[in-house]
């Protein structure tokens, strides 16, 4: 090895790796790289990184959580663009963490209370009557266009409001849907922070609600449409 002073820097031999030097320059690099064991160790890294980086870009990790509320054991999954995943109906952690898992695969799915400390937050706020609107984002790309129109419209219902199935198909410019809002909503995947439980039958009964008809009764009831209750 050669013991005289390096006079490379860092970014020379990062254009080395990134194949960015011109021939002349990537040949004389490639002989001091034979020479000198610090570059030689930089350009070893720096190549690792190159490698290992755009495969962390592609696979976007999936946070979730889980903690106790009024309807048991809740779950929540997060993309980076906001909550993916909400559901109280899970047996167990390891069932939440395989849904996840099989309906983004490829992607790390890893627990991070951290993460969704504010989702868990404004949920305990909402049931304790102390929050009526939720300041969370929503990631619906995974969803079909009509899909996120349906849920779209439902999440702007305000608190304690309720619309009938063919009054929603209406808002969303598509009046003779009724029947595939109500399927749409039925596979809604961020109930509550998605207020699908705020739409229902023509005759002010309640409908259905995939969550259990029970959780349907109990969100209204925390918005004060007890009269709906009644009515169904």
């Amino acid at each position: 090895m050669s013991t005289d002073v390096c006079t490379y820097t860092e970014d020379e031999v990062l254009a080395y790796v990134a194949c960015e030097m011109n021939p002349e320059a990537e040949a004389a690099m490639a002989e001091h790289l034979g020479e000198c064991e610090g570059c030689c160790d930089q350009a070893v890294e720096f190549r690792q990184l190159d490698l290992v980086l755009p495969s962390c870009c592609k696979e976007e990790t999936i946070r979730w959580h889980g903690f106790e509320t009024p309807f048991g054991r809740m779950y929540v999954a997060a993309s980076d663009d906001g909550l993916v995943r909400l559901s109280w109906r899970q047996a167990d952690d390891d069932a939440f963490v395989h849904e996840q898992e099989t309906r983004f695969a490829g992607r790390p799915v890893v627990r991070d209370p951290e993460a969704l400390a504010d989702a868990e937050r404004q949920l305990g706020e909402y049931f304790a009557g102390e929050r009526s609107e939720f300041d969370l984002a929503v990631d619906l790309s995974a969803l079909s266009e009509f899909e996120r129109s349906v849920l779209e419209g439902a999440g702007g219902l305000p608190f304690g409001t309720v619309v009938p199935y063919s009054e929603l198909a209406r808002r969303i410019g598509r009046p003779k849907a009724a029947r595939a809002v109500g399927n749409a909503l039925g596979h809604n995947p961020v109930a509550i922070v998605v207020p699908c439980h705020r739409v229902v039958r023509q005759d002010g009964t309640l409908g259905g609600y995939t969550g259990g008809l029970e959780y349907k009764e109990a969100l209204l009831t925390i918005e004060g449409r007890e009269d709906l209750l009644r009515a169904g």
